[in-house]
């Protein structure tokens, strides 16, 4: 009986065309906003964001230092107590309302946090990668790793603009 198993595989082929017809009209009607997990943070060491902002790109480093965006993704205050030199403090509800003005020159993105708990960086790293921005990478225990890696802090009220 040959007639029973067509039918069965038509009938799986049809259930599989249309699965794959609904996660294809899902992904178009949905958009396609990355969905990002703990997994896709690449973490770094202070010392090793240092040497990959300022290693040349390019052919023989024809290309110059990347253009690097140290973002501090804290609240203000925060920010004002102390932060990476050359940092630019972006708080987290605001990375998706300004990215486009703030973070589009950029080819390098270097986050960090407070301490070794690291919440608002792996907020902001994933929220950077969801909004479609590669080259992003998060210094594992922020601040606490900065200072114990003999790096100073910089300290001031004025929350850095980044270049335009």
């Amino acid at each position: 009986m040959i007639f029973p198993t067509i039918c069965l595989h038509r009938q799986f082929n049809l259930q599989a065309q249309l699965f794959a017809f609904a996660v294809l009209a899902g992904a178009l009607l949905g958009g396609c906003d990355r969905s990002t997990t703990d997994r896709d943070i690449v973490w770094v060491t202070p010392q090793d964001a240092i040497r990959m902002a300022e290693t040349p790109q390019g052919t023989f480093g024809s290309g110059g230092a990347p253009r690097t965006l140290w973002l501090d993704p804290r609240m203000p205050n925060q920010f004002a107590e102390g932060h990476l030199p050359s940092a630019v403090n972006i708080p987290f509800p605001e990375i998706s309302k300004t990215h486009e003005s703030t973070c589009k020159n950029f080819e390098l993105f270097i986050v960090y946090d407070s301490d070794y708990d690291d919440v608002m960086a792996k907020a902001a790293s994933k929220r950077l990668l969801e909004l479609g921005y590669d080259g992003v990478f998060t210094i594992r225990g922020g601040i606490k790793a900065w200072q114990r890696e003999g790096y100073e802090l910089q300290k001031d009220s004025a929350i850095v603009a980044p270049p335009k």
